[in-house]
């Protein structure tokens, strides 16, 4: 493989369940590529903008991912 064929990859574990509900939900080619792109920039963003307190915000399991954007903006709001 050449460099200019080189395409990195991000890979981690996923359950049985998982696997199978993102085949069934994500079925059009190119739509997990899309989706999980977005959704890595947004949490790259977050981490890079509140570091650690985003990270144990979504580790923490008391709050979602989707929820984590909302609530970085009223920590924000409160610190100002």
């Amino acid at each position: 493989m050449s460099v200019e064929d080189y395409k990195p990859r991000f890979s981690f574990e996923i359950t049985e369940e998982q696997k199978q509900r993102a085949d069934k939900v994500l079925e059009t080619y190119g739509l997990r590529r899309a989706i999980f792109g977005a959704i890595l920039d947004d949490v790259l963003d977050l981490i890079e903008e509140h570091g650690g307190m985003a990270i144990g915000a979504i580790l923490s399991s008391k709050i979602k991912p989707r929820e984590v954007i909302p609530s970085m903006k009223k920590a924000n709001g409160r610190r100002k």
